[in-house]
């Protein structure tokens, strides 16, 4: 998002259903969302389908929040919950048995954002979003695996099979 700020009368006027104030939250705040269900869906056209669904339900809905404050933090709740609804057709999700296993965090390597997005990217549906959600969103992982309808276990294996993946796609990448 943008640094502007979003502050308390914006926000009182979008809850007054204003046009203009609804129009220029939209703008503030298109590219976190955009961005949050891209990365989770790895698609374009359903990118842009979340991003609509979401601002829908934000309009809809946003009289009913009770912290203003929250704003972004519910925002983005709605946008990865809506993502998670339109690809859990794309995941399968595979009990895997290295859950215990862990991934080293330092990397000795420099790559760039570009780099990261495309390992990222490659990355399997059902990894890149629990990846999006728990090491990216800073979802616990009790509340990835309840949004996504998997045990906590699963998400912790997910995780670190993304890892795994993302430090092998990355050094291979480097390679190249």
């Amino acid at each position: 998002m943008e640094k502007q700020q979003i502050d308390y009368s914006l926000i009182e006027l979008v809850i007054a259903q204003d046009r203009k104030a609804q129009f220029q939250l939209f703008e503030m705040t298109k590219r976190m969302v955009y961005s949050l269900a891209f990365r989770i869906l790895n698609d374009e056209d359903t990118a842009h389908d979340v991003l609509q669904d979401t601002y829908v339900k934000v309009f809809q809905e946003i009289r009913n929040l009770k912290h203003p404050e929250a704003l972004i933090s519910w925002m983005k709740t709605i946008a990865a919950r809506k993502a998670v609804e339109r690809a859990k057709r794309q995941f399968e999700f595979e009990e895997l048995s290295a859950v215990d296993e862990r991934v080293e965090d330092h990397f000795e390597a420099w790559f760039d954002a570009e780099l990261l997005d495309q390992a990222i990217r490659s990355l399997p549906p059902s990894s890149r979003t629990v990846f999006m959600l728990v090491a990216v969103e800073g979802y616990p992982h009790q509340e990835a695996a309840r949004m996504l309808g998997i045990s906590e276990n699963t998400s912790k294996s997910q995780l670190n099979y993304a890892r795994k993946l993302l430090k092998t796609r990355i050094k291979t990448l480097l390679q190249a």
